[in-house]
C-alpha cells in the first residue's frame, strides 16, 4: 500500500472501494480506543499490509 494511502486509513469517508462508505475502520478505531487499546498499520508496497491491535492487560 502506498504511504499516502496508508496515511488516510481510518479517516471518515475515505474508501478505495467503489461502494465503500469509509466508516468501517473509523468505527473500529473508536471501539478499540474506548477499550484503551491501540491499532497500528504497517505496509510494504506490493508485499502486504499488517494490522496490529494491542489491548491492555487489566489486573484485578
Amino acid at each position: 500500500m502506498p504511504p499516502e494511502r496508508l496515511a488516510k486509513i481510518g479517516e471518515p469517508f475515505y474508501s478505495t472501494k467503489e461502494k465503500g462508505t469509509g466508516l468501517g475502520l473509523m468505527v473500529s478505531y473508536r471501539i478499540i480506543k474506548a477499550h484503551r487499546a491501540q491499532m497500528t498499520f504497517s505496509s510494504q508496497l506490493n508485499q502486504g499490509t499488517s494490522v496490529d491491535i494491542l489491548f491492555p492487560i487489566i489486573k484485578k
